[in-house]
């Protein structure tokens, strides 16, 4: 049995496709085949029901993907133990986010993080969910941070954070001067942004813009989170983000909250989660500890 077997094997199942699975790892399709087809030879039965539009595992397909999956993780990890040897490091954290979850959750982590390991390395990379996920099935990273749900059953969660949802607008905007709690009507007459971070949420804000096209001149302003953050600190109005991400501008005095008594209650649910198979080293299980201990009012323990 061999390496590119076992990665031939792993990338069409998740791929679904020999042509896709080539692609991905720079192989022609007849060679994938090939290298399947011998570790097929070795296990002693099919790992794919061929003949439909979607490549599917048999059941001994099924039985065996976790193993090379774990196989391939082990690789990893040892190539990068050695690596890590080599250069005289104690140890790299590889953590994948997207950019409003490195800004608002991973910032007090890494301080407190490098206050006490600091001879480990730190990588953090900037991604989308669906490119954090290619990523740690490649091992490219070793940790992500996501939005729920995961739908990927080759993910293990390791932390589940709930950050509520608050509405925010700078001191100097009509709304902070207003008698406290206040409707959700009352801001209809001013511009909101509109920012996108999971279906719930979505679906609240969509309904908000629309009723409060008048004080946006009929318009829906649609934009990145880090843009909404800054044009409502500039006092151009009404935005809703996670409580982690406004905390630093709130306890600076550029954003106050608005108390709105008919606003649901929403979350952005946050995810730390990693290969269902990998057994993560002493540096990785220290960051968790301490993503853990600083996000411990966020954390869901039940």
């Amino acid at each position: 049995m061999e390496l590119g077997q076992l990665e031939a094997f792993e990338r069409t199942a998740r791929e679904g496709s020999f042509t896709r699975a080539a692609e991905a790892l720079n192989l022609t399709q007849p060679a994938i085949s090939t290298r399947i087809a011998t570790l097929e030879a070795e296990l002693g039965g099919q790992l794919f029901e061929r003949g439909g539009r979607q490549l599917q595992l048999t059941p001994l397909g099924q039985h065996f993907l976790p193993y090379a999956e774990r196989m391939l993780a082990v690789l990893a990890d040892g190539l990068q133990a050695v690596r890590s040897f080599q250069a005289g490091k104690l140890g790299e954290i590889k953590i994948a986010a997207p950019g409003p979850f490195v800004v608002g959750l991973l910032v007090k982590v890494l301080e407190d993080f490098r206050q006490m390991h600091p001879s480990v390395d730190v990588m953090i990379r900037e991604r989308d969910k669906r490119t954090i996920l290619e990523m740690l099935h490649d091992g490219v990273t070793t940790l992500g941070l996501v939005n729920a749900p995961v739908f990927d059953d080759g993910m293990a969660v390791l932390a589940r954070l709930r950050d509520p949802i608050r509405a925010v607008v700078a001191p100097s905007h009509p709304l902070a001067n207003l008698p406290q709690p206040i409707s959700i009507e009352a801001i209809y007459t001013h511009t909101i942004f509109r920012v996108s971070m999971f279906p719930r949420m979505s679906a609240f804000i969509d309904s908000v813009v629309e009723h409060g096209r008048q004080g946006s001149g009929g318009a829906v302003i649609g934009v990145p989170m880090v843009m909404a953050l800054r044009l409502v600190i500039l006092g151009q109005g009404v935005t809703f983000l996670p409580e982690s991400y406004v905390a630093d501008p709130v306890n600076a005095g550029e954003l106050v909250y608005l108390n709105i008594i008919d606003m649901p209650r929403l979350y952005s649910e946050p995810v730390l989660i990693t290969l269902k198979n990998r057994q993560l080293d002493r540096p990785h299980q220290a960051f968790i500890e301490v993503f853990e201990s600083c996000c411990r009012h966020l954390l869901v323990t039940e």
